[in-house]
């Protein structure tokens, strides 16, 4: 671990006790930290921290520390760790109260506990080295129920984005309950990206602390490969400016190139074109001028055929999340995202705009407002 990880740093905290009493203050152990308005929080399950999920450590974090730069923001590393019931609660509780964090203590689970807290210091330190001038902050968060403990702590806060990682037990259901993913997706009144890590991402590498003294390879050994270009499918849907937003953050923390790419029918009229090309401009401007860009139109009886086929040559890719009010644009995405995912050198990055229409219509007003501006200038 690296010389400079401190578990201690990494708060341990639990909700309010379920019969909701007001004595009952939000615990937690560390200082508390003052953040700016944007945080990106990323949970961290025990899947991913105690089994050989394949998932290149380094690489997704690199996802989370571009999206917070380039909104200003912080990460917050969101250890979540479950207990059976509320008696375990309030053991966790009284741990905290009490000022242990750096005493030995024989229950379970805050062995666990500080194993996590051991983990995610030295995961913290990684996300700090790889952009040092975005703030990143860890929590271990104790819950009864994993889907709710991180729906509780996003509506705690503001101006706030979730990056859910693909392949750590957060997309599994039992049953007919839905996963955690999904209800994330489904609940959460704030902006979530789904990601999945393609195998190509480098070795898996993930800092284990001495288990019977076997040891995944630390975090500060670890290589990815880096991305080098991305794929961004653009349509009509509520969520393509985000999936933008997102090609954005990922090209210019990694130097890659974007493709911005758009499917028309073989029959397609002159106005359905001119509005791929609109897409096409929309998506560019999102982007900015400091990203390298190449824009694409293809014609295809087969739109999600298409963009699968386009894949090949790509890394990653960012897109938006189906719409779900539209029956056509979850048939298209929503079968384009089952193919991706499939896929296992590619990595998707999926997003869902909590926004959604505003968002657009910002872009397309201020970029009405600066061309406005520019035929003002060129007329003087």
């Amino acid at each position: 671990m690296s010389d400079n990880s401190e578990p201690t740093s990494v708060r341990i905290t639990v909700p309010e006790r379920s019969s909701g009493s007001d004595d009952e203050p939000y615990l937690r152990s560390g200082p508390p930290i003052q953040s700016p308005g944007y945080r990106v929080i990323v949970p961290v399950t025990e899947t991913l921290l105690d089994s050989y999920t394949g998932i290149n450590v380094r690489r997704f974090l690199q996802t989370a520390v571009a999206l917070a730069a380039d909104n200003g923001g912080r990460v917050l590393l969101l250890g979540i760790e479950t207990v059976a019931d509320e008696a375990e609660l309030g053991h966790v509780r009284e741990y905290i109260r009490t000022e242990q964090a750096n005493q030995a203590d024989t229950n379970p689970t805050i062995e666990t506990l500080e194993n996590r807290r051991t983990q995610l210091a030295e995961m913290s330190t990684l996300a700090q080295e790889l952009t040092p001038s975005v703030p990143v902050s860890a929590a271990v968060r104790t819950v009864k129920d994993l889907t709710k403990g991180i729906l509780d702590v996003i509506d705690d806060e503001s101006e706030v984005a979730v990056l859910l990682p693909r392949g750590t037990g957060l997309d599994q259901g039992w049953l007919l309950k839905r996963s955690t993913i999904d209800a994330v997706l489904a609940s959460a009144e704030c902006d979530v990206f789904v990601e999945k890590m393609g195998s190509k991402g480098g070795e898996n590498a993930l800092y284990v602390p001495s288990v019977d003294e076997h040891t995944v390879a630390p975090l500060a050994e670890s290589e990815a490969e880096t991305i080098d270009s991305i794929l961004l499918p653009v349509g009509a849907g509520p969520h393509s400016a985000l999936a933008a937003e997102a090609a954005r953050a990922v090209a210019r923390a990694t130097g890659a190139s974007v493709t911005v790419f758009h499917v028309v029918p073989p029959e397609a009229s002159t106005e359905a074109r001119s509005d791929g090309e609109d897409l096409l401009k929309f998506a560019e401007y999102v982007l900015g001028s400091d990203v390298a860009i190449t824009t694409t139109i293809k014609e295809a009886a087969d739109t999600a055929d298409a963009i699968i086929t386009e894949t090949e040559s790509h890394d990653a890719v960012s897109i938006g999340a189906p719409e779900q009010k539209s029956q056509l644009e979850t048939l298209v995405y929503g079968s384009v995202q089952e193919t991706l995912s499939e896929l296992d050198e590619l990595t998707i990055l999926m997003s869902r705009d909590s926004d959604q229409t505003m968002r657009s219509l910002y872009y397309r007003w201020k970029r009405g407002i600066e061309a406005e501006s520019g035929e003002s200038e060129s007329s003087k």
